[in-house]
């Protein structure tokens, strides 16, 4: 059985080089796929040493590593430049160079640590496009009823639409959490509807979207092509753009609103320090009674 299985091995490894050998497009594209992937690893190793060098005055509240910089993130649009969004384009300051923790992400993991019951409390928790770290965090609350949904088949635990959430009875859930999501829904006020039914009594939304600072909230039906959608809400599958007037634009939902954010609660060294970004925002809502 043993020399059936290693001659089973060895012939299909001669099978493989037998077809890279007469195969050169296949071949070379393995080779080049090959360097690639060690190419990548040798520069992260390498990273990480240089960086170890450094003094390590950055922390990851996610993995708790110490290090010397957060590796710079995002798109550079022209309407990053035009306008000041909150979460959104290139920042320089974002990413951890261990977990891969962007700034937002621990930014929403400080919250949720800070401001709710839900990585120590019995809960149930409905978590939208959920984001690996803070997945992974509040998984390990074993008292925690946590439940992910997305509306991309093997996302998450459930195919949602967030406009159709009948698979959830009324007042099933203590917190719906959805960061970066609400700027793809075209029927906000239906998106709202669904959440605020199956919360329960004194339930909380946990949400965040990019938020420009300079103009009020604007939506446009008639913008639907990828490249009009990027110059103006900057990003090709958002169909709104967040304005200085976010607050009131929830509270029209039959929301009451209160937000969190870094430069309220830390010092310019802290923040900088755990790689937030300062005028960031965590919402979190309840509904009006």
């Amino acid at each position: 059985a043993v020399r059936s299985s290693q001659f089973a091995v060895r012939s299909s490894q001669f099978a493989v080089a037998y077809s890279l050998l007469f195969s050169p497009v296949k071949f070379v594209s393995r080779v080049i796929r090959s360097i690639k992937y060690r190419s990548k690893k040798f520069l992260t190793r390498f990273r990480r040493f240089t960086y170890s060098l450094l003094p390590k005055n950055k922390y990851c509240i996610i993995c708790g590593h110490k290090s010397s910089v957060f590796m710079p993130f995002g798109i550079q649009e022209e309407i990053f430049t035009k306008h000041h969004i909150i979460g959104g384009g290139y920042r320089k300051n974002s990413v951890c160079i261990y977990c891969g923790s962007s700034d937002r992400a621990r930014w929403q993991y400080y919250v949720i640590k800070n401001h709710t019951g839900i990585l120590n409390h019995e809960c149930k928790v409905l978590h939208f496009a959920a984001e690996k770290f803070n997945s992974e965090l509040i998984r390990i609350n074993k008292q925690c009823e946590y439940i992910t949904a997305d509306i991309e088949p093997g996302r998450g635990d459930y195919v949602i639409d967030m406009t159709d959430m009948t698979q959830f009875s009324d007042k099933s859930f203590d917190y719906f959490i959805a960061n970066h999501v609400l700027e793809h829904i075209k029927d906000e006020r239906k998106a709202f509807s669904e959440i605020k039914r199956i919360l329960k009594d004194n339930g909380k939304i946990i949400i965040s979207f990019p938020i420009c600072t300079d103009m009020k909230t604007f939506e446009d039906d008639s913008i639907t092509t990828p490249e009009g959608r990027l110059k103006v809400f900057g990003q090709s599958d958002h169909v709104r753009l967040y304005g200085y007037d976010f607050r009131e634009h929830l509270e029209n939902f039959g929301l009451d609103v209160k937000t969190f954010s870094p430069c309220e609660e830390f010092t310019e060294q802290e923040i900088n320090k755990f790689g937030f970004i300062r005028d960031d925002v965590m919402i979190i809502c309840t509904v009006k009674k």
